[in-house]
């Protein structure tokens, strides 16, 4: 009986250390060059959207460097193992609400700065919980 219980138990430490090692494994660790990312988009982006009530035929080179970045910050994303959750944010934010906001602005000429705060707001917001989730990892 004792060296049933003996087995019994180191089966179950067995099985909690097997368990607890899959876990650690399962979260992906910090990664700095993600939140890097997400902290300069963070100012630029914003930035850019704002000068929307203006021409944007005169914004063309911010436009292109700032898209280049929001790029690759989803390539890099979409790179990293354990990441699905981050990068599907990352991919969400450039898919919805970034290009058709670059689209329309491209289509028109120039927004409405109405457009363009709720637009920069939903941007903020989005870029905000892509830092609070690379920060968790830490």
């Amino acid at each position: 009986m004792k060296t049933f219980r003996n087995t019994l138990s180191s089966l179950m430490f067995g099985f909690l250390l097997l368990t607890a090692a899959s876990t650690i494994q399962s979260c992906s660790k910090f990664d700095k060059a993600g939140f890097d990312n997400a902290a300069n988009l963070t100012n630029s982006l914003p930035e850019l959207m704002s000068k929307a009530t203006g021409k944007y035929s005169a914004n063309t080179d911010a436009i292109k460097k700032v898209s280049d970045a929001l790029a690759n910050a989803v390539k890099h994303a979409e790179s990293r193992k354990k990441n699905k959750e981050i990068a599907e944010s990352w991919k969400t934010l450039q898919n919805e609400l970034v290009n058709p906001f670059l689209a329309r602005w491209k289509e028109k000429g120039m927004l409405d700065k109405d457009l363009v705060k709720e637009s920069t707001a939903q941007v903020s917001k989005s870029l905000e919980a892509i830092k609070k989730a690379e920060l968790a990892r830490k």
